[in-house]
């Protein structure tokens, strides 16, 4: 017998996106594909983790079943929808904190895509993090 699940897709989206790793690759991999060891610089993260996030994600059918040419990872269609839902979220989000406590927004300007792993580490601690638990 099939079971039926009760989970809302609210709550199934909640589920991927609760977890930082997940969260933080669905973030990092919409800007630009990346390779497992990049990742683990972005994430913060041992190699271990970022491999069980990125099935769990492939499993999903966020993150594209195999790599591209260069050995790099990417989102699928569905993983772009993902991410820009997560932005969404997490701006709205910190707007409204800074709104409460009186303070004027930050005004986000992303690096260039083809920044070198130290602008982005930099970007992630400096913006990201402020933003998303990631």
């Amino acid at each position: 017998m099939t079971n039926v699940s009760k989970q809302s897709g609210f709550t199934y989206a909640r589920k991927i996106l609760a977890d930082p790793d997940q969260a933080g690759l669905i973030f990092w991999l919409g800007f630009r594909p990346f390779d497992e060891d990049e990742l683990a610089v972005l994430i913060d993260r041992e190699s271990a983790a970022i491999e069980l996030a990125l099935q769990k994600l492939r499993e999903n059918g966020v993150v594209n079943p195999i790599k591209d040419d260069k050995q790099k990872w990417t989102l699928s269609n569905d993983g772009e929808d993902l991410r820009n839902m997560l932005i969404s979220l997490s701006v709205w989000g910190r707007q409204q904190m800074d709104d409460q406590e009186e303070i004027i927004p930050q005004l986000i300007v992303e690096p260039e895509k083809v920044a070198d792993l130290k602008v982005l580490v930099k970007f992630r601690d400096n913006v990201v993090r402020k933003y998303m638990n990631i």
